[in-house]
């Protein structure tokens, strides 16, 4: 049995730009307390709980509440409402002794009870099919929990699970109060969140405003996690949905928002040259791409997969679409994910490659350059969310098809909505697409193993013996070494078999205005504001 206060798991880095693609400088002055911070998101979550499904991007979650653990911005983790663990049994055990003192913003005790009391509803949620894949993946071998007494818990799984530390520091695996925990997901979704963080939910209107305040009672902020002593300096922070682009930066501009999301690469001069920062935060993820559906004959066709993979110029279309300060993609993973590998020679742009591996498997050139097969022309259908910057966006997508085009693949691009996205991942075997765009997130590596099972929707029960297996091994791995030989395997078999072509690095870009102090985003691109504070 090992104690532990923090475990390092190196290549964990966060990117951040502002004036001239530096970090921002360090904020002068002394802190102004009071003032109410007005951020303007671009959409609204399908769900406000990040366990639940559709609530990834939404930071409202990251300041009303708190997690077990906490990641430093270089990848460290560190306590936050737990003091220390032990972990034991290879990974299946893990003791938490909680901090004292700590309180819900209803009043009630952060304890051990209620610790159970999450994970246990959690469990259940999962089981109604309720839940985020993460938050599935997390626990999938959780088999139960003991309170050893109120400041002492220990949770029980089946298999070692080396990487919960770091997932018990995401958002979907936050702590709400004993209400919370016991009601169904239609209500947690609605927001009905009380969290033990320095703000709390005042008010919701759905797919319009959230307003949070400030909790003075707050007292058990981590100076590890790059917090200040005591609450917040924020007295409230309002989000509004504004979905035009132009109008959150205008209202950046004007002053009449005070941060906003989504920045288009093209605003983000203008953002610098009024006296704004720019802070662009990677996402630790399975980056955007494009994935096949495995039961369509042109999606299922490995040779078609890979002479995609190669045909991609991605260099190209970060220069093209995005620019300085956003990476290319070097792996199926961003580069701060824990384990990552670097597939950089898979994923190289190789038309000459593509076009002979579609040559050797029987397509060859028709009279107008597409390729035919058996009657077949080579033109497949690559669905997308129209709007959506999650995946591979339609800038990227509409790149794409020109880079494929001349080696004889003339991609059909078809827009959808989310409700139509949705209905085709529920019967992926009927469903009309060959390809489609999508993206992943996970702080910890163990994300790909529910991503890349046959139990995914994505995969639709589609039985592929190998891919299972590189998954089970990481799944099952008992120490680090074999753990991290595992993901790299794992992630080498993901590529090589094209189960995923990337496109492009996930990269939040967020916009703060001149009197905007002590913002700053954490290792999972989200919004932090318990150390930020406006200048009067």
């Amino acid at each position: 049995m090992r104690r532990a206060l923090a475990a390092l798991v190196p290549g964990a880095l966060l990117l951040l730009a502002a004036c001239g693609g530096a970090p921002p400088a360090a904020d002068a002055g002394v802190p102004e307390p009071g003032g109410t911070l007005r951020h303007a998101i671009s959409t609204w979550p399908t769900c406000l709980d990040p366990a639940l499904s559709g609530g990834r991007l939404f930071t409202v979650p990251e300041q009303i509440g708190e997690t077990l653990t906490g990641q430093a911005a270089d990848g460290t983790i560190v306590p936050r409402l737990a003091d220390s663990w032990e972990i034991a049994d290879g990974g299946r055990t893990y003791t938490f002794h909680l901090r004292p003192g700590v309180t819900f913003a209803d009043g009630t005790a952060v304890d051990a009870g209620v610790v159970a009391q999450n994970l246990t509803a959690l469990v259940a949620l999962n089981a109604a099919g309720k839940s985020d894949t993460l938050t599935r993946n997390a626990l999938n071998s959780f088999t139960g929990s003991e309170v050893l007494d109120p400041a002492t818990i220990r949770l029980h799984f089946g298999l070692p699970e080396l990487g919960f530390l770091r997932n018990a520091s995401d958002p979907y695996l936050t702590i709400w109060s004993a209400g919370t925990a016991a009601l169904p997901a239609d209500r947690r979704c609605a927001g009905e969140l009380v969290g033990s963080g320095p703000f709390a939910i005042q008010s919701v209107t759905r797919n319009q405003r959230v307003d949070l305040v400030k909790r003075p009672e707050h007292g058990w902020s981590r100076p590890e996690l790059g917090e200040h002593e005591g609450p917040a300096y924020l007295d409230a922070i309002t989000y509004e949905v504004v979905p035009e682009s132009g109008v959150r930066v205008g209202g950046l501009l004007s002053g009449q928002f005070d941060v906003i999301d989504d920045v288009p690469v093209a605003d983000q001069e203008s953002v610098r040259a009024a006296g704004g920062s720019v802070v662009l935060g990677t996402v630790p993820n399975l980056v955007p791409g494009i994935y096949h559906n495995p039961y369509s004959p042109l999606g299922g066709d490995l040779a078609v997969r890979k002479a995609i993979l190669l045909a991609i110029d991605r260099t190209e279309i970060r220069d093209t679409v995005y620019g300085p300060g956003y990476e290319v993609p070097t792996g199926e993973v961003a580069r701060n994910t824990p384990l990552f590998t670097d597939l950089s020679a898979q994923l190289r742009h190789d038309p000459a490659a593509a076009a002979a591996i579609l040559d050797q498997a029987g397509w060859p050139p028709g009279p107008d350059g597409v390729r035919v097969k058996d009657g077949v022309r080579l033109e497949p259908r690559l669905t997308y969310v129209a709007g959506s910057t999650r995946g591979a966006t339609q800038q990227d997508l509409e790149l794409v098809q020109q880079q494929l085009r001349p080696v004889g693949i003339a991609v059909q691009l078809v827009p959808q909505t989310a409700a139509e996205a949705s209905a085709d991942l529920a019967d992926v075997s009927k469903a009309r697409f060959d390809f489609a765009s999508g993206a992943g997130a996970g702080k910890d590596v163990d994300f790909l193993i529910g991503l890349f099972r046959s139990t995914n929707p994505r995969l639709g029960g589609f039985a592929n013996p190998g891919l299972e297996a590189a998954a089970d091994a990481l799944d099952t791995a008992t120490d680090d070494a074999s753990r991290a030989a595992a993901a790299a395997a794992l992630q080498r078999y993901i590529v090589d078999d094209a189960q995923w072509i990337p496109v492009r690095e996930a990269t939040r870009a967020y916009a703060a205005a001149a009197r905007v102090h002590g913002y700053r985003v954490d290792p999972y691109a989200q919004s932090v504001f318990h150390d930020t504070w406006l200048q009067q």
